[in-house]
């Protein structure tokens, strides 16, 4: 059981070792745990120190540019796929450095399998990202393709009824003129007027 001197020995200790307090430090202290810097994590990805930052902006606006995002879920589409590149060309430098120079020969065998592992991981999301986003494109035409081709139909069956009131029309015309022709006498203004209406 804790002892009441014990927890004020911890509470005085507790103030001595707060972290860092700078920004400066405390963004040297978030990097402590980076071994390789495989993993996948799109808030916190970053390049290397050992790594340059502008070939990492050009392939990123080389995907924009190529891909062409048209809204903020394509955008973010695009970024991971230039970020998962980006992660398996690391992948694959780091499983160069496994290999003896002159032998050729797997130095550390279970370093590679790891980089190997990442590297394989990293190209199937960049195509998983690409995949969906094609997906997504085609999802939106065909929406479009649906909603044009409902307009179509709509205006088809307003033209239907358009052209059945006007052969309503036209055949009471045409009674009304076999009526005439029968001997019943009809206005000619009326006539006119009937005829007027089923055009």
């Amino acid at each position: 059981m804790t002892t009441e001197k014990r927890i004020l020995a911890n509470r005085e200790n507790s103030q001595h070792s707060t972290g860092p307090v700078t920004d400066a430090g405390k963004a040297a202290v978030s990097q402590n745990r980076t071994t390789h810097g495989l993993n996948y994590n799109p808030d916190t990805f970053r390049v290397l120190a050992c790594e340059d930052q502008a070939q990492y902006n050009a392939l990123l606006k080389a995907l924009m540019d190529e891909q062409n995002p048209q809204d903020t879920t394509e955008t973010l589409l695009v970024t991971s796929m230039a970020q998962h590149r980006w992660l398996l060309d690391r992948a694959n430098r780091l499983q160069e450095s496994c290999f003896d120079q002159e032998t050729a020969k797997i130095n550390d065998q279970k370093l590679f399998s790891l980089y190997l592992r990442y590297a394989t991981t990293h190209e199937r999301a960049f195509h998983k990202c690409l995949n969906d986003l094609l997906k997504l494109r085609n999802q939106k035409v065909n929406q479009q393709i649906g909603f044009e081709s409902e307009k179509r139909k709509a205006d088809r069956h307003q033209s239907f009824l358009k052209n059945e009131q006007s052969y309503q029309r036209l055949q009471t015309v045409k009674a009304y003129m076999a009526e005439y022709n029968a001997g019943r006498q009809i206005e000619a203004d009326e006539i006119a007027k009937l005829v007027q209406k089923a055009a």
